[in-house]
């Protein structure tokens, strides 16, 4: 592996490791809406209350993540480029990049505003949310198979520990692409599991990248 797509390669397994750490600054501060009637759960109401209260700092997070996402696909796209090794899983990730900056820019440009149409366009709130997060659950279909390429390359090369580490990303990378496929027709119902699934394998699937790249260099 050369330089430049060592650095490249580095450089995807930062922006994933930190996509997690923002995604848990964003659950931990942000949370998300909550219901005014628990015995009802959340409402468009709720959702419109939420983004029009916390707005600046979730656009804030967001616009993190485009940053990284955006960045990811790039560098995603230079190892491809280079000819490197593993060029399926490259691909997997560059479009994961890309499919993660369609979410953010439909959250960023059109979640507030369909939240705060009102009551007789809440079916439009509804099709906006499912919009961004079909590309919010393909996107970690890909981080998964990508977790899965690694984790098999890591198998193939390391020692024990590396071994190991490359099985815990081929495990987790493939629960999350599974969970994350059944997520996709389900609408809203399996964000929170797919979600979570997701976020679990960006940290191995980083991981892996960064081990990947060193072992090669």
């Amino acid at each position: 592996m050369d330089s430049t797509t060592r650095r490249a390669a580095t450089f995807v397994a930062v922006a994933l490791i930190l996509s997690v750490v923002t995604q848990i600054i964003y659950m931990l501060a942000l949370g998300g809406p909550s219901a005014s009637d628990p015995s009802v759960g959340v409402t468009n109401a709720d959702r419109a209350a939420y983004f029009t209260d916390r707005w600046a700092e979730i656009a804030m997070v967001w616009t993190i993540e485009l940053a990284l996402f955006t960045g990811l696909a790039a560098a995603a796209f230079v190892a491809l480029a280079r000819g490197n090794t593993l060029p399926t899983t490259w691909a997997a990730l560059a479009l994961a990049g890309i499919f993660n900056v369609v979410q953010l820019g439909i959250g960023l440009t059109m979640f507030a505003p369909a939240a705060t149409a009102g009551e007789a366009l809440s079916p439009l709130l509804t099709t906006v949310l499912a919009g961004a997060f079909f590309f919010y659950f393909l996107a970690k279909v890909l981080i998964g198979l990508a977790g899965i390429g690694f984790g098999f390359a890591l198998v193939a090369q390391g020692n024990t520990a590396i071994k190991a580490v490359g099985l815990l990303s081929i495990v987790v990378g493939l629960g999350a692409a599974v969970i994350n496929i059944l997520a996709i027709p389900q609408g809203l119902a399996m964000v929170f599991m797919a979600g979570a699934a997701g976020t679990v394998a960006a940290v191995t699937t980083g991981i892996a990248i960064w081990l990947h790249a060193r072992a090669k260099g």
